[in-house]
C-alpha cells in the first residue's frame, strides 16, 4: 500500500496513491513489487528489499546512493497490549520527498499525520516532515521506556511489599519479570539503532546545507535517544536484580519446606530406634517377658520426641521465617 502525503498548510494531507508523483512524504506500508518499483522509478533509485533491512550490519543499514541517504531503524509497535514487535523501518530521504518502507504499523506513523501541524518545526519540506516524524517515534520511544519502569515497579512492590494477606506467586512473577526484561531488552536494540540513524543523518544534513534549527534538532533527539537508552539500560539492571532475587525467594521456601521435613525426620528418629530395637527377634530380650515391657517402649519412645521437640524449641528451628 501506498500512501502518499501532500504539504497542506502547516501539516500533511493524504492524497491517496494516485497522488504519489507530487507527494513529499510516500509511506509504503508492505509494498507489492508493482508499487516499489513505482516508487523506486519516481525517486530514481531503488528501494531496499526486506531481506536488506533485516541485515544487522551497519553498511547495509546506513548508506548513501548518489548523495541520497538511506536509513533503516528497528522501530516497536504494539507495545501496549504485549504483542510486541520490532521490525525495521527505512527512510529515504530525497531533495524533495520522504520515502519510509516499512511491514508493520508503529503508533507513530499513524498518529503523526494529524499532528504534523504541531511539530517542533512544523511541516514546509521532506526534511522537516522527517524530522517531525522521528520527532514522533523518540517520544514513543521514551513513552514506552516510562510504561516499561512503571511494570517493572510494580513487579518489585508486589514481590517483597505484597498487601498483608496476599501470597505473591512466584511463577506468574517470573514469567511477568521475563516479559518485561524482554522488552526492555527490545526497547534498547530500537534505541541503538535510532542513535545510529540520527549520528549517520547529522553530518548528511551538514553537508546539505539544511537549516541551523534542523540541525539543532536533529541533535536533540540523539542526546533525547541516549538519555533513554541509559535509563533503559538502568532498567535491564533493575529486572536482573528483581529476577535474582525473586529465584533467592523461591530458594529460601524450598529450603524452609525441606527444613520442616528434617525436623519431622528428626523428631520421629529416636523412637522409631527404639521400635527397632524392640522389634528385634532375638532369642533373649528380657523386656519382652516383663509385665510393663510394653508401656516402658511407648514411655521412652514418647519422652524422646518430647525431648526432641524441647531441643529443638530451645535453639529455635521451629521459626519457619
Amino acid at each position: 500500500m501506498i500512501r502518499a502525503f501532500h504539504l497542506d498548510g502547516d501539516g500533511v494531507r493524504d492524497a491517496g496513491p494516485e497522488g504519489a508523483g507530487s507527494a513529499v512524504w510516500l509511506d509504503l506500508v508492505e509494498p507489492d513489487e508493482a508499487e516499489r518499483a513505482r516508487v523506486s522509478e519516481l525517486i530514481g533509485l531503488s528501494l531496499p528489499s526486506r531481506e536488506d533491512q533485516q541485515e544487522i550490519e551497519q553498511s547495509s543499514r546506513l548508506y548513501l546512493v548518489s548523495g541520497v541517504p538511506v536509513m533503516t531503524a528497528q522501530i516497536p509497535a504494539g507495545f501496549d497490549g504485549r504483542a510486541a514487535a520490532l521490525e525495521p523501518v527505512s527512510f529515504v530521504l530525497t531533495a524533495d520527498r520522504l520515502v519510509t518502507l516499512r511491514h508493520h504499523t508503529p503508533r507513530p506513523f499513524d498518529t503523526y499525520p494529524d499532528r504534523a501541524g504541531q511539530a517542533s518545526l512544523g511541516c514546509t519540506s521532506a526534511e522537516t516532515v522527517l524530522a517531525g516524524l522521528l520527532e514522533a517515534i523518540v517520544d514513543r520511544l521514551a513513552d514506552i521506556t516510562e510504561q516499561a519502569g512503571r511494570e517493572i515497579d510494580g513487579l518489585s512492590r508486589a514481590s517483597f511489599d505484597p498487601a498483608p494477606g496476599d501470597d505473591p506467586d512466584h511463577q506468574r512473577t517470573l514469567r511477568a519479570i521475563g516479559l518485561s526484561d524482554g522488552l526492555v531488552m527490545q526497547l534498547r536494540e530500537s534505541l541503538l539503532t535510532m542513535e545510529r540513524l540520527l549520528g549517520f543523518l547529522l553530518p548528511v544534513l551538514d553537508q546539505r546545507g539544511a537549516a541551523p534549527d534542523l540541525r539543532r534538532m536533529i541533535k536533540s533527539f540523539l542526546r533525547d535517544v541516549r538519555t533513554i537508552a541509559e535509563h533503559a539500560g538502568f532498567l535491564q539492571q533493575k529486572t536482573a536484580l528483581l529476577l535474582d532475587a525473586t529465584l533467592g525467594m523461591i530458594n529460601i521456601e524450598q529450603a524452609q519446606i525441606i527444613k520442616i521435613f528434617s525436623v519431622v525426620a528428626v523428631i520421629f528418629l529416636p523412637p522409631t530406634l527404639i521400635a527397632s530395637i524392640y522389634g528385634m527377634n532375638f532369642a533373649h530380650m528380657p523386656e519382652l517377658d516383663w509385665r510393663f515391657g510394653y508401656p516402658m517402649a511407648l514411655a521412652l519412645m514418647g519422652a524422646s520426641v518430647v525431648a526432641a521437640l524441647v531441643i529443638f524449641r530451645r535453639k529455635g528451628w521451629f521459626r519457619w521465617r
